[in-house]
C-alpha cells in the first residue's frame, strides 16, 4: 500500500519482466491485472516498450498485450473486470495493481487456484480506497493470519520521498483532509467522501474501543433487524451495559426466511431478549396475509418497532451511541466495515453531497444500528408482545 506517484507499477513491473528473463523453465507465465484492459495498456505498455524494445528476441503483440521473451518466458497484461477469461491458464507470477478497484473472486476463484501447482506468487498493490475491497482483504490477511508466506508494505508520501515537499504542501491546501489522507497517507478509513460516522470509528478504535468483548449475562440482548425485501437481512447484537452500548456480533442473512434465521439464532453463545424491527415491519405480504412482525410473534420473540422518523434524525442517533460505544472485533466485524463506509452520495459533477444517504453493501448493517439506535427502550418495557412460551430464549 502505497501512496499516490511513489513507483508502485513502475517497481512491480519491472520485478515481473526481471523474473520473466531469469525464468526457471520455459513455459514461464506472468500476468499484469489492472482493474480494466484499457488501464492496464494506458499504464504499463510503454514501460514494456520502452524498456525491451532493444532486447534481442524479444517479440511484443500488442492486440494480446504481450511480451515473448527469448527464453520462453511471456508476460500479460490483463484487464480484471473480465477476470473469468483468465480461467485455465496456468500462473509463475501474478500482479493485482490498484486492486481496491479489481472484484475479489478475481483473486479467490481465478487466480489463486491457477497458481498453486505452479507454486507461483502474487502481489497486491494500490493505494486504500476504503475498506471493503480486495487490497483491504489481504492487507489485513497479511497482517493478521500469522502466514510466512505472506507480507504487507505500507510507504506514505513522505516515507517514499518521491514527491517533493513543496508539491506536498500544495496536495496538502488543495486536497480536502479526507482525500489527502487516502491518496498520501495510505489511511484506510478517512477515504470516504461523507462518511457519517467514519471519524467516531477512528475515535472508538484509538480509545480501544474496538476490542475483544465477551457476552455479559447480567444484562439482556436485543438483536436490531434491517428486513431487507429482496437483498437480506441485516442484524446486529446489542447489549447496554451501564452507560456504554455495546455490539457483540453482527450478521448478514441472504435469502433466508424468518423462521430459519429465529432457528439460527438459537445457536448463538446468547439468549435473544427482543427483537427491534424496522417502522414498515407492519406491512401485509401477500403470500402469508402475515405481518413481518408477526411472523416473529409466531416464533416466540418478543419484539418492538422502531418509529418513523427522517433518516437524518436517526443517523443523527446513532452518532450519539458511537461517541462511547464498544465493538467486539471479530463478531462485530462486519457492522464495523460497514459503519466506516457508510456515507451520502456524492455527484461529482456538481460537487455536492446528496441528503441521502449512498445505497450500497453497508447500508442494510448501518441501518440496523440506526434502528437499534431509534428502537431500543431503555427501560426495557416493550410493547406488541407475543402470547405463549418464550422459552427459546430463557
Amino acid at each position: 500500500m502505497w501512496a499516490r506517484r511513489s513507483g508502485k507499477t513502475f517497481y512491480t513491473i519491472a520485478r515481473q519482466v526481471a523474473r520473466c528473463i531469469q525464468a526457471p523453465v520455459k513455459d514461464w507465465r506472468a500476468y499484469y491485472i489492472a482493474p480494466t484492459r484499457v488501464q492496464a495498456k494506458g499504464i504499463t505498455w510503454s514501460y514494456l516498450t520502452a524498456w525491451l524494445a532493444g532486447l534481442p528476441g524479444v517479440e511484443f503483440n500488442i492486440q494480446e498485450l504481450s511480451v515473448n521473451f527469448p527464453n520462453g518466458a511471456r508476460l500479460q497484461l490483463l484487464g480484471g473486470e473480465q477476470y473469468d477469461t483468465i480461467r485455465g491458464r496456468w500462473i509463475d507470477d501474478a500482479v493485482f495493481d490498484e486492486c481496491a478497484h479489481i472484484p475479489s473472486p478475481a483473486w479467490t476463484q481465478v487466480v489463486s487456484p491457477a497458481l498453486a501447482d505452479r507454486k507461483g506468487r502474487c502481489t497486491f498493490t494500490g493505494t486504500p480506497n476504503g475498506r471493503h475491497n480486495l487490497l483491504h482483504e489481504m492487507h489485513h490477511y497479511a497482517q493478521t493470519a500469522n502466514d510466512p508466506e505472506w507480507s504487507t508494505d505500507v510507504l506514505d508520501v513522505y516515507e517514499a520521498g518521491m514527491v517533493d515537499d513543496v508539491e506536498i504542501k500544495r496536495l496538502k491546501r488543495q486536497l480536502d483532509e479526507a482525500e489527502f489522507n487516502q491518496e498520501m497517507l495510505c489511511s484506510w478509513s478517512a477515504a470516504m467522501r461523507g462518511a457519517y460516522y467514519a471519524k467516531l470509528m477512528e475515535r472508538a478504535e484509538r480509545e480501544n474501543r474496538i476490542i475483544q468483548i465477551d457476552y455479559d449475562d447480567a444484562w439482556p440482548v436485543q438483536v436490531a433487524v434491517d428486513l431487507g425485501w429482496s437483498d437480506g437481512m441485516a442484524c446486529t447484537f446489542w447489549q447496554k451495559v451501564g452507560t456504554q452500548h455495546r455490539c457483540i456480533m453482527a450478521k448478514e442473512y441472504h435469502a433466508t426466511a424468518i423462521p430459519e434465521i429465529v432457528q439460527d439464532w438459537k445457536a448463538m453463545p446468547f439468549p435473544i431478549d427482543t427483537v427491534i424491527l424496522p417502522h414498515d415491519a407492519n406491512v401485509h405480504e401477500l403470500g402469508t396475509g402475515l405481518t413481518r412482525q408477526e411472523v416473529f410473534h409466531s416464533m416466540g420473540c418478543k419484539t418492538v418497532v422502531a418509529p418513523r422518523q427522517p433518516v437524518h434524525e436517526g443517523i443523527e442517533q446513532v452518532r450519539q451511541i458511537l461517541k462511547s460505544a464498544a465493538f467486539d472485533a471479530t463478531g462485530a466485524a462486519p457492522l464495523i466495515e460497514a459503519l466506516l463506509s457508510y456515507r451520502s452520495s456524492y455527484d461529482e459533477v456538481k460537487g455536492v453531497h446528496s441528503m441521502k444517504p449512498l445505497h450500497d453493501w453497508s447500508s442494510h448493517l448501518a441501518d440496523s444500528a440506526r434502528y437499534y439506535a431509534t428502537g431500543r427502550q431503555e427501560d426495557m418495557m416493550w410493547a406488541e408482545q407475543p402470547r405463549g412460551n418464550f422459552g427459546i430464549y430463557a
